[in-house]
């Protein structure tokens, strides 16, 4: 079981993602756009938004050439299905405050849990999800907050 925290600046368009004091990644977003850069673990990564009533990311490597994966959204049951690799993982709110959120693959879990209701920190508690499917995790909370924000 891993153990990470995380804290976001006040915009929250950077997160950094800690393992005790060491900063182990960060996800960067744009304000303006569903896109987002980020690193955890050595795994390097960008996410990139299209679509406009039907959107969905794809998760490509850092340069932008290779496609590893992709996001595909439920807005209505705030939910998405991550694919990376070739594996499937369900993300959901665990909670109607949007304070606790999880993926898995069914079989492994990582659950994220924020500090407090106007704190932009938290923790992570992960059994085996891979770090390119946590660091999407991040990403996918960042979508649903300025979707959120934006309505």
């Amino acid at each position: 079981m891993t153990a990470l925290s995380w804290k976001s600046n006040f915009n929250e368009t950077e997160c950094r993602i800690f393992r005790g004091k060491v900063i182990a990644g960060i996800l960067k977003t744009s304000p303006w756009k569903y896109d987002g850069r980020g690193e955890l673990d050595g795994y390097m990564l960008t996410f990139k938004t299209t679509g406009f009533f039907q959107r969905h990311t794809e998760i490509r490597d850092i340069d932008g050439s290779r496609k590893l994966g992709e996001i595909e959204y439920n807005l209505l049951g705030s939910s998405a299905r991550i694919t990376y690799d070739g594996m499937h993982y369900k993300w959901k709110f665990d909670s109607w405050t949007r304070r606790k959120w999880q993926v898995s693959d069914g079989e492994w879990t990582a659950r994220f849990e924020a500090a407090g209701f106007w704190k932009r920190e938290g923790h992570v508690t992960n059994d085996d999800i891979p770090p390119p499917v946590v660091l999407a995790s991040f990403f996918v909370q960042a979508y649903f907050r300025k979707i959120s924000a934006a309505s």
